[in-house]
């Protein structure tokens, strides 16, 4: 099973790619929008694919694809909104954990899969490690700032990024099960930086645009890129996973990438924490180690069923 070895490879580099959107997203504090705009635009670079295989799937598979990419722009947006306002290894942990549920959800009204016996004790664990890992202190972050909208908890705001990971993820099954893999990959890139390019159409959002683009300074600017260019292979990785393997046993290894995360996100806590900072106490580590192995425990059901 090669796409086992690709499908960790992948989170790996995602669990990379994420400590480091938190070292961004607080040392040079871009907004949200911003930092997901600039992800959705470079996602137009995976047109260097086009040789390998880009072909017209048609009006209806276009649009599906495109709409695909658009919601995981959206995903991204409300993703590195909670991201800034909680610590990497909680937020990373929670989406990934409650994300399964709405795949399970939403796969048995989209894909029509029903509810099996095991998929019932794995959703206990799942939302178990989920609670477990939702407790912390208060907290409260906006999700747009756009036009005033009522602040929420940054729990929430991870729980509405979880919903819109799993639509992402179930809508491009459905999107590799009617075309080839490298024309539907590039598909949805394209309608990730359409998506992108529409957000310049709402002033506020614009305007977090262009004041990000004028305060990053060349050291910020250099490390996005390297970055989100590790963050290109890492999906295009998880993709090609997918379109290899069984979207819920691919899923179900992201339980590896939350052990990446905590390990990375203690490292650079107590050796450098002018570079990370997240609480590393006792009953802290101890809460976060359960509720991974809680969420593991429900992904390995998943994928072992």
């Amino acid at each position: 099973m090669p796409w086992l070895f690709i499908a960790i490879g992948a989170y790996f580099l995602t669990a990379v790619n994420s400590v480091v959107d938190k070292y961004l997203l607080h040392r040079t504090d871009p907004h949200p929008v911003a930092y997901a705009f600039y992800v959705g635009i470079f996602s137009i670079f995976t047109l260097i694919l086009t040789p390998f295989g880009l072909d017209w799937p048609g009006y209806s598979q276009a649009f599906a694809a495109l709409s695909v990419g658009a919601v995981f722009l959206c995903a991204l947006i409300a993703f590195f909104t909670a991201l800034k306002a909680d610590e990497a290894s909680r937020i990373v942990a929670l989406v990934g954990g409650i994300t399964p549920i709405f795949i399970l959800i939403f796969s048995a009204f989209l894909l029509e899969a029903p509810f099996v016996t095991h998929e019932y004790y794995a959703l206990a664990l799942l939302v178990a490690g989920g609670v477990l890992i939702s407790f912390r202190r208060s907290k409260t972050c906006g999700i747009f700032e756009l036009h005033k909208y009522e602040c929420v908890r940054s729990t929430e705001i991870a729980l509405l990024s979880s919903v819109l990971f799993a639509l992402f993820f179930v809508l491009a099954k459905f999107v590799f099960s009617n075309q080839e893999f490298i024309s539907g990959f590039v598909w949805t890139r394209i309608g990730s930086f359409l998506a992108a390019l529409l957000l310049l159409l709402i002033p506020a959002a614009r305007a977090h645009i262009f004041h990000t683009t004028k305060t990053a300074g060349a050291k910020a600017g250099a490390l996005f890129i390297a970055n989100k260019t590790l963050a290109g292979v890492s999906f295009f990785l998880l993709n090609y996973a997918i379109f290899l393997g069984n979207i819920a046993i691919v899923n179900a290894l992201e339980g590896v990438k939350y052990l990446f995360v905590l390990i990375l996100a203690y490292y650079f806590s107590t050796r450098m924490p002018h570079i990370l900072r997240e609480q590393v106490t006792p009953l802290v580590v101890a809460q976060k180690v359960g509720a991974v192995a809680l969420i593991c425990a429900g992904l390995f059901i998943l994928a072992m069923a």
